[in-house]
């Protein structure tokens, strides 16, 4: 999924403005469905993010060789 929506993005800027919003609103409903089955408290879900954040700059550091330090 995340290869489809990249490839899209690279074929057109306003595609790519388009994903990243269908993206942020899909993100914000599993989040909000999560915490209201899980009872997580904001702050809870907003650890969940960042440390999926995490992940993701993880694995983007190992593929790319990415030093976020400047």
């Amino acid at each position: 999924m995340v290869e489809f929506l990249l490839s899209k993005m690279m074929a057109n800027p306003d595609q790519k403005t388009i994903l990243l919003e269908q993206a942020y609103d899909e993100i914000k409903v599993i989040c909000t469905k999560f915490q209201d089955e899980s009872g997580a408290t904001d702050m809870e879900v907003k650890t969940l993010l960042r440390e999926l954040a995490r992940v993701w700059e993880k694995d983007i550091d190992e593929d790319y060789d990415i030093d976020w330090e400047v």
